[in-house]
């Protein structure tokens, strides 16, 4: 364990931005989800609708879970953001990992501190400690949340056990990936995959009775069978203490027999002839393209779900004073197109994702000295941000078109008709449109004016989404919802007045992309 305290620093000095981010966004979703609650069911008869309605959908059982038999403020927090959450910070726990071990020994700087003299194993100990203090962090906020909601002691422990012991599970299965994997990204899918497949199994199990030990093959299932304010049984820790401490121990015994820079699956070989002629932009799309493919296809899939329980809203949300107020906001004739347009749009801030996350890989080439060894080719500056650029677009709106397609295809399989549903869909994501691209123009500025400042584009995100789509649920004031572009997107149907403010956005976003280009062409490289 030679050198571990010192690695330990650096690993936190490495996340010092990534971890504080996702632990305030982890609260602020748990957060809004305790307003909504509050807001939503204060009463026995709206709690009567959500125990008639949502309580019975095998789509919200699938995605939620079983409704738990108390029906207090804190027990409904509990489970509308719980399981959803919990593999969510599943799967950023098992990236960490990732991020702090094979990711650092891919660029070369674990090489070059073991030899400094630190112990073998220390790289791979210090990366799990990271992830579970960022994982611990996460846990303490959210049952938090809960206990402030009006949750009893017991209770609270328990939702604390769900969060921290799935995450510990996720760390031991992503140390094991990050050992046996070819390389980072495919330790990434494989660790992800591995949490997102555990969700999925449980759900299975949930919504089908005769499936039900589905709910035993993995951590969520166990965090599901700890059951807070329902039982409160803390057999299934053991289960995923055991997972994290086997992976944990089964990957230090790869980790001191394999090569570095190898994994037990060997890298498929490349072509043997590269093309005759290369360009700028066929290489950033092939840089680019597995961001642009996996959130398209990862937005896709969650709208598929949200159009597929657009048809079933109606039936436990009506007589809702809270879910009025939002159809009301969004100019919709109904609780089933205010349901539509309302989640379109926050789907929208994912398309901004989407972007900042090519923003985030132009740091990472130029990092790696990629960039600088393409700009020493006949590539002009300017030429290389306007292709990244260029890129970062066709992504934002791919995105939103997987968005809108997903909605109407859930829709189409939820009730047999999609076509109004996808004319809602497709027109709320085209005006979202203009506000998507300023936020990721204003990043993509940040980058070109000095290239740390890239992370900042997710706090940006966050923030944009917090003023925007959840101004009103935190009661923000109506002058500083105005900084989000989001606030700015017009009802739909879009009126002919609305078109100012989407010309506007629009105009925003070529002059400070413009500005970041110039900044780009000026600054040093690195």
């Amino acid at each position: 364990m030679r050198g571990l305290p010192l690695l330990l620093r650096a690993g936190i000095r490495r996340d010092r931005v990534i971890a504080p981010v996702a632990v305030v966004l982890f609260l602020l979703i748990n957060v809004s989800t305790a307003v909504s609650i509050r807001s939503m069911y204060s009463s026995p008869e709206q709690i009567a609708v959500l125990r008639a309605g949502a309580g019975t959908n095998t789509a919200f059982v699938f995605l939620l879970g079983p409704l738990p038999a108390d029906t207090s403020q804190a027990a409904l927090t509990s489970w509308r953001a719980g399981l959803f959450m919990i593999a969510a910070l599943g799967v950023f726990a098992a990236m960490t990992v990732v991020r702090q071990t094979r990711r650092e020994e891919e660029a070369g700087r674990t090489e070059l501190v073991l030899a400094g003299g630190v112990g073998r194993l220390v790289p791979l100990i210090t990366g799990c400690l990271v992830a579970a203090a960022t994982v611990l962090a996460t846990s303490v906020g959210m049952a938090a949340v809960i206990g402030a909601s009006g949750g009893d002691a017991a209770s609270t422990a328990i939702v604390f056990a769900q969060y921290v012991c799935t995450g510990l599970a996720a760390i031991g299965v992503a140390a094991i990936c990050a050992e046996v994997a070819a390389g980072a990204r495919s330790a990434n899918i494989a660790a992800s995959s591995i949490v997102a497949g555990g969700y999925l199994l449980r759900g299975i199990g949930d919504a089908a009775p005769d499936l039900a030990w589905l709910r035993w093959t993995n951590p969520i299932g166990w965090a599901e069978r700890m059951t807070p304010f329902d039982g409160n049984s803390l057999l299934p820790v053991a289960a995923s203490l055991a997972v994290a401490a086997g992976g944990v121990a089964a990957a230090c015994g790869v980790r001191s027999r394999r090569d570095l820079g190898a994994g037990l699956f060997v890298r498929r070989p490349g072509p043997a002839n590269g093309p005759a002629r290369w360009s700028a932009t066929g290489i950033v799309w092939r840089l680019v393209r597995t961001h642009t493919m996996s959130w398209a296809v990862g937005t896709a899939v969650y709208a598929f779900v949200v159009g597929y329980l657009s048809s079933q809203v109606a039936d436990f949300a009506a007589g809702n004073s809270y879910v009025e107020k939002i159809i009301a906001a969004t100019g919709a004739a109904g609780i089933t197109d205010g349901f539509v347009v309302a989640m379109t749009g926050f789907l929208a801030v994912a398309a901004a994702g989407g972007g900042v996350a090519i923003v985030v890989s132009m740091r990472g080439e130029e990092r790696a000295g990629r960039a600088e060894a393409m700009l020493a080719a006949p590539v002009a500056r300017l030429r290389l941000y306007g292709t990244y650029a260029g890129w970062t677009a066709v992504t934002t709106l791919a995105v939103l078109g997987s968005a809108a397609a997903g909605v109407a295809a859930g829709s189409w399989a939820s009730s047999g008709d999609a076509a109004h549903v996808a004319g809602l869909a497709f027109t709320t994501a085209a005006a979202s449109a203009p506000a998507v691209l300023l936020v990721v123009a204003v990043v993509a500025a940040l980058y070109g004016m000095r290239s740390t400042l890239a992370v900042v584009g997710w706090p940006i995100v966050l923030g944009s989404f917090a003023l925007g789509p959840l101004g009103d649920m935190f009661g923000v004031p109506s002058w500083l919802r105005q900084l989000s572009p989001f606030t700015h997107v017009p009802a739909v149907p879009v009126t002919a007045s609305a078109w100012l403010p989407l010309l506007l956005l629009t105009f925003f976003a070529l002059v400070i992309a413009t500005a970041g280009a110039l900044a780009y062409r000026r600054r040093d490289i690195g």
